[in-house]
């Protein structure tokens, strides 16, 4: 019997079956494995187990009960959650039901994400496929914050279900137009300062809307803040405190990781992708992600733009200042200079937070 394991989480894989004819041996088995690694979380992974009979399920009450938690089950087929629910073991172990399976049928990358690619497919929706790396956890909660999103208003790519591609992850949206923000800049670039103020516009409607239960971005800084605090000087900390103490609270919506490339234009309208770092805030998260990715990123990487976006870095900076512009459009001189200022302080304090919790 195969198992994995991985962070302190151990995961048994059964196969065919498990009934009164195996379900000394199989139980054997998998104490063994356990034995082996004592100190593991134990979970279950049912992709290759076609049926449990009563005998089997004895056998999961008594993993349960030497490990006393919760015990996960992943990728449990129809057949095997019918039994689970008629014998109430749905409200004893935590089961999740066997994602389905898909097959490309076009190869072509349409559009390049920060944390995967997107593939057109022939019936009309698209599949999103999630780089080596990124968990399962992750790629639910996108899929998740999507549909939240969606419920309170937001523009968004309308998600489907979370699927397994080859050996990898993806999930499936509606085809809604297959053009990014970038990919459309980048093919006619002529009308880059229109595209920059129609994102100017599609970001304060965006904005406007208040959500109620997402998480408050700030959170999450303080959250970072903790993880790497004790390796930053006092300065520092005071510094990223004081930065984030003095951002008004606002229950607007924030995408929290907004760039040309998870934004996708639909004809006159535009749509929102990659939502994993959905929250409610302050405009100033979002026109910081901005910032980084068309000015500053390009500086500490080198091509950044054209490998990401497929944009020259000139252009990067003329979308900015385009967009900045209309985003500011009737604000004060003086706001319009703090906030100038903001950003580049928020964007060096941030890189500092961030390589300390990489390292």
């Amino acid at each position: 019997m195969r198992s994995v394991v991985k962070d302190g989480l151990l995961r048994i894989f059964p196969e065919g079956r498990i009934d009164s004819n195996n379900a000394d041996e199989t139980e054997k088995e998998i104490f063994d494995i356990i034995n082996a690694n004592p100190d593991c979380t134990v979970s279950f992974d049912f992709r290759d187990l076609v049926y449990i009979s009563s005998a089997g399920l004895r056998v999961l009450l008594k993993v349960r009960k030497r490990k006393k938690t919760e015990i996960e089950i992943l990728n449990v087929s129809d057949d095997v959650f019918e039994i689970f629910s008629v014998t109430g073991f749905t409200y004893n172990f935590k089961i999740t039901k066997k994602m389905r399976t898909i097959f490309l049928e076009r190869m072509d990358l349409e559009i390049k994400s920060l944390n995967g690619g997107i593939y057109p497919q022939k019936d009309d929706n698209m599949v999103k496929i999630f780089n080596k790396g990124v968990s399962l956890n992750e790629i639910r909660k996108e899929r998740d914050a999507a549909q939240d999103a969606m419920l309170e208003g937001v523009p968004t790519l309308i998600p489907y279900d979370v699927v397994m591609v080859g050996d990898g992850y993806g999930i499936i949206y509606e085809a809604a137009g297959s053009t990014t923000l970038a990919a459309a800049v980048k093919k006619e670039p002529e009308k880059l300062p229109e595209y920059a103020e129609r994102f100017a516009d599609f970001l304060h409607e965006v904005h406007s809307i208040e959500v109620e239960d997402f998480p408050d971005i700030k959170d999450r800084y303080r959250e970072w803040l903790d993880i790497a605090g004790s390796r930053m000087s006092e300065g520092d900390r005071y510094n990223i405190s004081a930065l984030l103490d003095g951002i008004p609270d606002s229950k607007g919506f924030i995408h929290g990781n907004i760039n040309p490339s998870n934004v996708i234009v639909n004809g006159d309208e535009m749509l929102l992708m990659d939502m994993s770092g959905a929250a409610h805030g302050h405009p100033i998260f979002d026109l910081q992600a901005l910032y980084a990715s068309l000015v500053e990123m390009e500086k500490e990487k080198p091509m950044y733009c054209s490998s990401v976006f497929r944009m020259s870095y000139e252009n990067c900076l003329q979308f900015w200042e385009c967009f900045f512009k209309a985003y500011m459009k009737g604000r004060k001189e003086e706001d319009i200079e703090k906030m100038k200022m903001l950003l580049k302080r928020y964007y060096i304090l941030k890189q500092k937070l961030i390589m300390l919790i990489e390292e």
